[in-house]
């Protein structure tokens, strides 16, 4: 059941209605999640969450978010000019994508590619999900990913430019700091990378 609730949450995250999970204190024999969904209504947000494998088990209390004035996402006072949208519907697949790389799971990772993305990592590209898998099967045990979101374009209806650093950690290395940049395709198995560049600015 555990399998296929991760299952649903990595599918309603590629189709941007799963934005972000929490886990937050727990007391002894005591299970509780947070998470941050979004829908167009609250008949669409019952559909999300009624989807998931464990609802039969879980009761869901649902506060509805506003924006706040003074929100750094709001266009008063964020700098990078990206839509917020733009930015969750990227930082969704990225969070799937730092998940996969943490957990040493290659296949997960290539799972979030397109059929034809085009990979770059620090070796001459590649294309497909195949040639990601073998990438990520060669990194070494340990190894970490934690990025930072710079900036973003819709560059058109279903497709997204992102622009980031990611510092990859190693047990038995220092920190490698990259430049990232990643393009997100919507397609009918939801939002995907289809475009993976990294470059190195030292």
């Amino acid at each position: 059941m555990q399998t296929r609730e991760a299952a649903r949450s990595g599918e309603l995250a590629a189709d941007g209605h799963l934005l972000r999970l929490w886990r937050p204190p727990l007391a002894a024999g005591e299970w509780r999640s947070l998470g941050l969904f979004r829908a167009a209504d609250a008949a669409e947000l019952e559909g999300v969450l009624s989807s998931m494998p464990l609802r039969v088990w879980r009761h869901d209390t649902v506060t509805p978010l506003t924006a706040h004035p003074s929100d750094p996402g709001s266009g008063a006072v964020m700098i990078n000019p990206a839509s917020a949208d733009e930015a969750d519907l990227l930082d969704a697949v990225l969070t799937r994508w730092k998940a996969a790389v943490d957990a040493h799971q290659p296949e997960q990772v290539a799972a979030l590619f397109t059929a034809d993305a085009i990979f770059q990592g620090l070796h001459p590209y590649a294309v497909g999900p195949t040639a990601v898998a073998e990438y990520y099967a060669a990194q070494p045990m340990g190894m970490t990913a934690a990025y930072k979101l710079g900036e973003t374009r819709a560059l058109s209806d279903g497709l997204v430019l992102g622009y980031l650093t990611v510092d990859f950690g190693f047990r038995d290395r220092a920190t490698l700091t990259v430049s990232l940049s990643v393009i997100i395709r919507r397609d009918a198995g939801g939002w995907r990378i289809a475009h993976y560049q990294v470059s190195r600015l030292d």
